[in-house]
């Protein structure tokens, strides 16, 4: 195991060495310190990316090259997502909208930074994230279903079915809260969502979590390898944080089996039209939520195999193009009245960001 973790940091290293100037470039100095933008959106960054990139450069400071200002940029871009942040709570996502449209309010963009959040009040003592989880629980609050336990609103406007990642991702968000607050309401919040996701394991096809259900039990987007790695990678963090061992080692065991799956699907090589319903999906090497999956199920040998194969696979990539690795392909489905689905700092900050999130895990959780 040691030598795997090492060959995880060495690779690691690689990537931060490629992205450590591009995201030096992005930070612009402003009347209230520095920030941070997204050329490609022509504005600053979105509060998600910009967490992400706080931690990436706390993260390169922290294990490969010492930089005491990028701490100081760290917390100033988090002083930075703070004021981006909605009165609600929410964490706008300004990808894939109209002009003069208003933000989408979508709880991926919560879930997706409350590792960043943790690990950069915990560590960079950057006080302000403290502030930041307590205006997402909010928002999470309010996007809760009034009947059924451990299920949220993955957007406001979408009440129609139960997104299942989405759930993990207020469920993580809340447990980073409990973690940082101490306040016992976000835990058991964060409860019902792993006893939700448990519950509807399985239930439609064996060894899968669908995308979505409808509140009649009955599936309204089908199976999705990614999304699937997504409710493993940031079920850990409602896993880590949960106070009954008996329901711990239960919804380990049912993460265990949501891997399970996953690598199954990763030996035979499946198409990629039969493991993602979705048009937006990448394929599993691809996909930074299987890395961060793969990475956190690391007590099972073929997680560990298939971390380094993938992470192999996108700093070669990386390498060879350079930034323009990251530059997203234009898909034929896109309206192009709308800004990008993705742009090439999201993508960069994505995987900087998971990878920050795997290290950082990697040093908790040894």
């Amino acid at each position: 195991m040691e030598q795997w973790r090492n060959s995880i940091k060495s690779l690691s290293a690689e990537l931060y060495a490629l992205l450590r100037d591009y995201l030096l470039e992005q930070i612009v100095t402003t009347n209230d310190g520095f920030d941070i933008k997204d050329s490609e959106l022509g504005e600053m960054a979105s509060a998600c990316t910009t967490l992400e990139a706080a931690l990436s450069l706390v993260v390169d400071h922290r294990y490969f090259q010492v930089n005491e200002k990028n701490e100081v940029y760290a917390r100033d871009l988090v002083k930075a997502a703070l004021k981006r942040q909605h009165v609600d709570g929410a964490l706008g996502q300004p990808f894939y909208i109209l002009p003069n449209q208003p933000e989408t309010k979508d709880i991926a963009e919560v879930g997706a930074s409350a590792d960043a959040l943790y690990y950069l009040y915990r560590y960079a003592n950057a006080k302000e994230a403290k502030d930041v989880l307590l205006g997402t629980a909010r928002f999470l609050l309010a996007m809760k279903h009034p009947l059924v336990p451990g299920v949220y609103y993955k957007r406001p406007d979408a009440k129609e079915h139960d997104v299942l990642n989405g759930d993990v991702y207020a469920g993580a968000s809340l447990m980073r809260t409990y973690q940082v607050t101490g306040d016992k309401v976000y835990h058991e919040l964060a409860l019902e969502v792993a006893k939700h996701i448990m519950n509807r394991f399985g239930v439609h096809t064996s060894g899968w979590w669908p995308y979505a259900e409808k509140f009649d039990g009955s599936i309204s987007v089908g199976n999705s390898l990614s999304y699937q790695a997504t409710i493993v990678a940031f079920g850990h963090d409602i896993l880590a944080g949960l106070e009954d061992k008996a329901l711990q080692n239960e919804f380990a065991y049912v993460l265990d089996c949501g891997m399970e799956k996953i690598l199954e699907c990763i030996e035979k090589d499946l198409p990629l039209k039969e493991v993602e319903p979705v048009w937006w999906a990448s394929t599993w090497n691809r996909c930074p939520e299987v890395l961060l999956a793969l990475v956190k199920e690391r007590h099972l040998d073929k997680a560990r195999k298939y971390a380094l194969i993938q992470l192999e696979e996108l700093i070669s990539g990386a390498v060879k193009d350079g930034i323009s690795y990251f530059t997203p392909p234009k898909k034929a489905e896109a309206d192009e009245k709308r800004t990008p689905v993705s742009t090439t700092f999201r993508k960069a900050t994505t995987l900087s960001g998971i990878i920050s999130y795997a290290l950082m895990d990697l040093e908790e959780r040894g």
